[in-house]
């Protein structure tokens, strides 16, 4: 039994029709609303916070390769400090050290590249 012009009895469904019907009054269509490009100012505000996620994230990965490196550092020193090596090794870790060229001032990424690399000969070198 339908109410006055044509609309459902109150607490029962419209019947789906064949065609895409607008959603009703007062309700958005979530795909519609997803589909409009955002205004200036939620685009905006969408970037700032993009670029704080950014941020966050670059902090939390160069913590992980700073927190990285120094442990194999320490495990370099913890390997020397633990064994006698002959004179030659000693020379030949420590002339990677003296060649290590870095400019601490500038905040440069291929001076932690160096740093790396060197860590990683020493790890070597203690090796063999």
């Amino acid at each position: 039994m339908a109410t006055g012009k044509g609309k459902p009895p109150a607490g029962k469904a419209a019947p789906a029709e064949s065609g895409a019907a607008p959603p009703p009054a007062g309700k958005k269509n979530v795909a519609a609303v997803l589909e409009r490009k955002p205004s200036r100012k939620a685009a905006k505000d969408m970037l700032v916070l993009e670029l704080r996620r950014l941020r966050a994230m670059f902090s939390e990965i160069a913590e992980r390769y700073v927190a990285d490196t120094e442990g194999e550092i320490a495990a370099v020193v913890e390997a020397v400090e633990g064994k006698p090596l002959p004179g030659a090794r000693v020379e030949r870790m420590l002339k990677v050290l003296h060649n290590l060229s870095v400019k601490p001032r500038k905040g440069r990424r291929k001076d932690l590249a160096r740093i790396g690399r060197a860590v990683a000969s020493l790890r070597k070198g203690m090796e063999g």
